[in-house]
């Protein structure tokens, strides 16, 4: 016949209810300990992906990155008065921009006075519309804003060449806010 302390001194030195409490908090700090190690890989693996995306955006290379000065602001400030323009990122803003998805306007390129062989890389800010996601920028509309800043003309990609700005809704059909007439 056993005794209390020949029966405690047998495994851990607890009762038997006990023991498997004992088993279960080391299980749970085992696990606890497991889920800290793992969040903390996420959590590192997180800014490596976020650099990688503005390594992506910034090699694309049929948008360029802001340029902002006086000047551009002021090239910015003409170009919102294109009719429909500020309506149009307004609302495709109103009804799909969130945090990662939004459509913004940005001038892009300066005028270069040192490349006297292209007229409207020496004369005009560029001024590019976009959408802009997580994944990918996506380029709109790009127009062009000359360095007196009294002429606004709208330059269409695919054809390369540029139009009035009174063509622009025509030859960029595709925008569902501006067919909708009511600006």
């Amino acid at each position: 016949m056993q005794t209390a302390h020949q029966e405690n001194s047998q495994g851990n030195g607890l009762p038997k209810p006990f023991r498997k409490v004992t088993i279960s908090k080391n299980i749970l700090g085992v696990v606890f300990i497991l889920l800290l190690v793992f969040s903390s890989l996420v959590t590192a693996q997180v800014k490596p992906l976020n650099d990688l995306r503005n390594v992506t955006k910034g090699i694309n290379i049929t948008v360029g990155s802001p340029i902002v000065n006086e000047r551009t602001e002021r090239a910015l400030k003409v170009a919102d008065n294109i009719p429909g323009l500020q309506t149009t990122i307004h609302r495709y803003n109103e009804r799909f921009g969130n945090d990662s998805v939004r459509a913004v306007r940005f001038v892009d390129t300066e005028p270069d006075e040192k490349n006297t062989t292209d007229t409207l890389i020496y004369n005009y800010y560029n001024v590019v519309v976009v959408s802009d996601s997580a994944h990918q920028i996506s380029r709109w509309f790009t127009f062009l804003v000359r360095k007196d800043y009294n002429l606004v003309l709208y330059y269409d990609l695919k054809n390369a060449k540029t139009a009035g700005i009174n063509d622009w809704k025509k030859i960029w059909p595709a925008s569902e806010f501006l067919r909708s007439g009511k600006e």
